[in-house]
């Protein structure tokens, strides 16, 4: 027996001191357990119950709330866990993280709390902005200006809306990064901020420019092609020598003819919206690119009246009793075509 219980009473003395600071840890830990089930339980039953995956569009995020919630009970029972066991050097590190955290929790609340209510506020913005400018008839002015094919399944108001709500959520979001105490970010986003408020007057300006010369081009080039077509313009390719030119894509040569004169009313319209946003490689580029269509279409101009002066020359010698008319005809339709080249 002596060889038995002289072991033990070592073994006695030796977790003497301990055997209580082992007993509060696993009560700790017991009980940070229980309460972390029955947190997470509950916010993952409340969620459900709120249906908050659905409104959020986020599926899983009543499970992630409950799995932080979880982790914060077992953050929080650290302190005393270490604490009963008198581990100092652990728990000297973790109580200051701990405090730095909570001070840094009324900051995020308050981050959290400018954010939904920022993105309230938009959301409701943009459902009432949405819904006026279809009221006021949004889709028959995206319609009038040929703007249908661009937006696809999106319309006029809500892009409108969409916009508005981006702008409103710029402001939430530095206002919430400076609740956080994140000057590094928020000076930026500030910044950013005001540039966008700065170019929005300049924006609403050239689109007011690009909207009016799309209706003005619509008109001019609608009264170009009834003109041209009244002129006869549309059997103009056959008098050329075009003999199988037809409706080419379905439209008659009027018609792309009022095109030209939408496309070019456009770019010029184009030209003053670059000016007066500010952007010079912009207007830079619109400028270079309209020089290059104006000499198109001068050269394509001129190549049209040494098509009309060759079909003119050619039937002219044709009609003619000369010999070899046709030869000639071919001569001289060539050498107009030449010079007009």
């Amino acid at each position: 027996m002596d060889a038995v219980d002289r072991p033990m009473q070592a073994l006695g003395e030796w977790l003497g001191p301990y055997a209580p600071r082992l007993l509060g840890a696993l009560a700790i830990l017991l009980v940070a357990w229980i309460v972390a089930r029955v947190v997470h339980s509950v916010l993952q039953r409340a969620g459900a119950k709120a249906r908050l995956d659905e409104r959020a569009h986020h599926p899983g995020l009543s499970a992630l709330l409950g799995n932080l919630a979880r982790y914060a009970v077992w953050l929080l029972a650290l302190p005393a866990l270490l604490g009963t066991l008198e581990l100092k050097g652990l728990l000297d590190p973790v109580n200051a993280m701990l405090s730095r955290m909570m001070a840094f929790v009324p900051n995020l609340f308050g981050a959290l709390v400018i954010l939904a209510v920022g993105i309230l506020v938009a959301r409701i913005a943009r459902q009432i902005v949405t819904a006026l400018l279809q009221a006021a008839g949004s889709e028959k002015l995206a319609l009038q200006l040929g703007m249908t094919q661009a937006l696809g399944k999106n319309t006029l108001a809500g892009i409108a809306g969409s916009v508005l709500f981006t702008l409103l959520l710029l402001p939430t979001l530095a206002a919430a990064l400076e609740a956080l105490g994140l000057a590094s970010v928020s000076k930026p986003v500030s910044q950013l901020m005001d540039k966008v408020f700065e170019l929005i007057p300049r924006l609403i300006s050239a689109a007011i420019i690009l909207g009016v010369a799309a209706l003005i081009g619509r008109a001019l080039a609608s009264v170009a092609g009834g003109l041209l077509a009244g002129m006869g313009f549309d059997s103009w390719p056959a008098k050329l020598g075009f003999k199988a030119a037809g409706r080419a894509g379905g439209r008659a040569p009027s018609e792309h003819a009022g095109s030209l004169v939408m496309v070019a009313v456009m770019f010029v319209a184009l030209t003053q919206a670059s000016e007066v946003i500010g952007f010079a490689v912009l207007t830079e580029a619109v400028a270079t690119v309209g020089l290059v269509l104006a000499r198109v279409a001068v050269a394509a101009l001129l190549l049209g009246v040494g098509l009309w002066l060759a079909a003119w020359a050619a039937g002219l010698i044709e009609s003619s009793a000369a010999r070899h008319a046709r030869v000639l005809a071919s001569l001289a339709r060539g050498a107009i075509l030449f010079f007009a080249a």
